[in-house]
């Protein structure tokens, strides 16, 4: 019994989230070696301790909900056992993260100490991706193999910043994440050490962000200089006056990724709404369980209007509110969505009621669930495992704060 609690001791789970945290980044697979003893651990911890366990409160009972029509959606899948598999390496994943992080980092300092282990895993990110769009010759090479790029509309753009993410788009998505977490703390924090050091790293995600040329992600960071307006200080949006004279005096195909939003020329926007109108048309006719959880890519060929060649493979349709209904069914999404909106909501009742650390950790919430919700128009950046596990985490340490208000 007293080898059983030194084995399942809190200190030993927590060593494992922090290792989970910093790998999440780093690698799509890497941090499950962390990530499954973590989840082992607390089960002999709550075993032999009794611990109270954070579902995450009413708005819980949502997010188990979807996870129940996510597992039931698996049994219209085109490919029964890549779905259950996926199932299981991807939702019941976030819900164990999501859950050990709600329940074990209540404290304000393991709070810190996991934004530090952010903030070191996205160190390492941030660098790998400057050594890597340096060499231009190689980046340029994966820009024309992956087709993140029209290169008769965009001559210029040679270059796109993907890191450890595999594509500029996710890429984009997680540094968002990032700021909207951060942003809150570089403004409030006392410290000026710290202060320097949080507005340092805000400074180096942002010009990572404005290299990924992801325009979905650009738009997304509007979104949160927007929210800190709203909802720290108005003068936030005195930024917005800084927005054309970047376009103007930048020539490096910012200005043109931009303005090609407006147009009806691009490609990419041609794409995505052709993909909207075959995932609509799969809603259609599966509104009940959907095609399947992570049977997108298997179901689409079925569905393609718009793609000639037969070989070209697409996992998702590039719009979040779409997506989810498509995969697990109209009452699978509801639910989805409302434990997604609800980490907002239960954010803005932190930041309302709380002082201190504690209301840059709802601020924090919001711009999260904000950003997360912009970038979902166009894009769905959850798809990827690294991606959503890093929202769900972030959003985790964020809303776990109501419990630890309601103790004090």
């Amino acid at each position: 019994m007293v080898m059983g609690r030194w084995i399942c001791s809190e200190r030993n789970i927590l060593i494992c989230l922090y290792l989970t945290i910093f790998l999440l980044p780093l690698s799509s697979w890497l941090f499950y070696f962390a990530l499954v003893p973590a989840a082992l651990l607390s089960m002999g911890d709550m075993f032999l301790t009794k611990r109270k366990v954070n579902y995450g409160g009413k708005w819980g009972w949502f997010g188990g909900g979807f996870l129940v029509c996510s597992f039931l959606s698996v049994s219209g899948a085109a490919d029964f056992f890549f779905s259950i598999f996926n199932w299981c390496f991807l939702p019941l994943a976030y819900a164990f993260l999501y859950v050990l992080i709600s329940t074990y980092f209540a404290g304000e300092e393991e709070k810190r100490k996991a934004l530090y282990v952010f903030l070191a895993g996205a160190v390492c990110v941030v660098i790998w991706g400057f050594i890597q769009y340096a060499d231009a010759g190689c980046m340029a090479r994966d820009l024309n193999a992956e087709g993140w790029v029209d290169p008769e509309r965009f001559p210029l753009l040679r270059r796109r910043m993907f890191s450890t993410l595999g594509n500029p788009n996710l890429f984009g998505a997680y540094l968002l994440m990032l700021i909207s977490v951060f942003a809150p703390f570089a403004l409030g924090e006392r410290n000026n050490k710290r202060k320097i050091l949080f507005a340092g790293f805000l400074f180096f995600l942002s010009v990572c962000l404005a290299l990924t040329y992801s325009r979905g992600a650009w738009i997304s960071l509007a979104g949160i200089v927007l929210g800190l307006a709203v909802f720290y200080d108005k003068r936030f949006g005195l930024v917005f006056l800084a927005v054309p004279l970047i376009l103007f005096f930048y020539h490096g195909q910012v200005a043109e990724r931009f303005i090609s939003l407006f147009s009806g020329e691009d490609t990419s926007l041609s794409l995505r709404l052709a993909l909207w109108e075959s995932t609509i048309a799969m809603i259609e006719e599966h509104p009940l369980l959907g095609i399947g959880w992570g049977s997108y890519w298997l179901a689409y060929p079925e569905y393609n209007f718009f793609i000639e060649d037969a070989d070209v493979v697409i996992f998702h349709a590039h719009d979040m509110y779409i997506h989810i209904p498509a995969e697990v069914g109209i009452p699978g999404g509801i639910l989805y969505f409302l434990f997604f909106f609800g980490q907002g909501v239960v954010s803005w009742r932190i930041w309302r009621r709380g002082k201190g650390t504690m209301k840059l950790f709802g601020l924090s919430g919001m711009l999260l669930v904000l950003s997360a919700a912009i970038d979902g128009i166009g894009d769905y950046a959850l798809f990827s495992c690294p991606v959503s596990c890093c929202f769900w985490a972030l959003s985790a340490l964020c809303v776990s704060e109501e419990r630890r208000g309601a103790a004090e």
